[in-house]
């Protein structure tokens, strides 16, 4: 996603975003990217030109990025449609319709749950609503799919196309309908939705998709916080964290020397570093109390998903490590990797200061402000110990205002 040139392959930034949506699904995974294998394919034979075929495979992949919460997925699976089912629309459509080479994906977010009955149909562009409607199409037949999940889909598949069509002419296109009933009829397609088939079906069309641009850095600052926004909606202890932790981040390497570039991808590392939390359930982010063993193990897992999805991103893999290394230690007993000392770079140093600095600084629901003083001990210990780089301590308490600005976007008032 990243390089000194700032080219950006958007069909692999497409995949990274649907790894991250992909993850609220916790044990129900990949729902993406089979509604775009399924949306295409059904495309296709509908006869829909190839440029179109793009837009809506891309479209189809991270159609739920309004989506972080693990309960509003489990609505979307487990019912076939509810009165609310609007709202991930509509803060996917916000999500992407400002960053300008996405901007053509976000009306078929906003419709992608619109019935084919609906007066709002009239409202829509019928190109527009073709596509969207395709894909609100496979993405019910997913949510039947995932229904049956553990059971063999070649023996399910005659009730799942069942259901579907008695919903043609309701919910869906009747010709939409037709189609896909004529394009999953081979046993090949419903076995492509297996996994180990799905990620090469899915990493040979993107390929074949492939649309490498040069992004400006305002561009390139858009699309990193379009993941920081996904993360930061899944729990509202976490809102701004992002935000603050890039703001400390880049102001921290400054404070180091770093240059210019480095700071830039600094920041766009702090906005990326919790990407891998969208896999906690929401009932475990949101604890107010202490984690037990069991919930402690699944909040290690976060910075392993943040690597493996920023990882996908050829471009990308620098800042992949700054920001998948924010919890690794200078003592070696850091998470997921056991890096140690001179194995993490002064970026993921940088990260893992500002990581706990604005952790400490926030206001939760759940618990205030540790405050100044709490932070400056927080920071102390946790240096004694051998978990931060007492240099970069240093420069966090000669800037400590600075610091607290950044973090918390609220200047730092002494009390006297």
């Amino acid at each position: 996603m990243v390089n000194s040139s700032n080219c950006v392959d958007l069909g692999e930034a497409t995949l990274a975003i649907s790894d991250a949506v992909d993850l609220v699904g916790i044990t129900a995974l990949q729902h993406g990217k089979r509604v775009a294998f399924m949306a295409l394919e059904t495309a296709r034979a509908f006869g829909i030109e190839e440029s179109w075929q793009r837009e809506l495979f891309r479209a189809a992949l991270i159609h739920d990025c309004g989506v972080s919460s693990s309960e509003t997925h489990k609505r979307l699976v487990n019912e076939l449609d509810w009165a609310g089912s609007r709202e991930h629309c509509e803060r996917g459509y916000k999500l992407m319709r400002d960053f300008e080479p996405f901007a053509n994906l976000a009306e078929l977010i906003l419709h992608h749950h619109t019935h084919w009955e609906s007066p709002l149909r009239q409202e829509i562009k019928p190109g527009i609503f073709l596509l969207s409607n395709l894909i609100h199409l496979t993405d019910r037949v997913d949510a039947l799919v995932t229904q049956h999940q553990g059971s063999d889909l070649l023996l399910t598949r005659k009730s799942i196309l069942t259901r579907i069509a008695a919903l043609s002419g309701s919910f869906f296109d009747p010709a939409l309908v037709k189609a896909f009933l004529e394009t999953s009829a081979s046993e090949a397609f419903w076995l492509t939705l297996e996994s180990h088939h799905l990620e090469r079906q899915i990493n040979e069309t993107a390929l074949h998709f492939a649309d490498t641009r040069e992004l400006t850095s305002p561009e390139l600052m858009q699309l990193a916080k379009i993941f920081a926004r996904i993360v930061d909606d899944k729990s509202r202890f976490t809102a701004e964290h992002s935000i603050g932790v890039s703001r400390l981040s880049r102001l921290l390497g400054q404070l180091s020397g770093l240059s210019a570039k480095d700071c830039e991808l600094l920041e766009i590392a702090g906005l990326l570093h919790d990407i891998g939390k969208l896999r906690v359930p929401d009932e475990v982010l949101d604890k107010p109390g202490p984690l037990n063993e069991a919930e402690f193990a699944v909040i290690e897992r976060h910075t392993f998903e943040t690597w493996q999805i920023l990882r996908r991103v050829r471009a990308f893999n620098q800042v992949a490590e700054w920001a998948s290394f924010h919890h690794e230690s200078i003592c070696g007993n850091g998470y997921p990797f056991h890096r140690h000392d001179g194995e993490i770079s002064i970026q993921a140093r940088i990260v893992a200061v500002a990581d706990i600095f604005q952790a400490m600084a926030q206001d939760r629901p759940y618990r205030p402000t540790a405050g100044p003083d709490g932070v400056r001990a927080v920071l102390a210990r946790m240096t004694a110990i051998g978990h931060l780089d007492s240099t970069l301590i240093a420069s966090v308490e000669a800037n400590f205002d600075a610091c607290w600005e950044a973090a918390t976007g609220k200047e730092h008032v002494k009390t006297t």
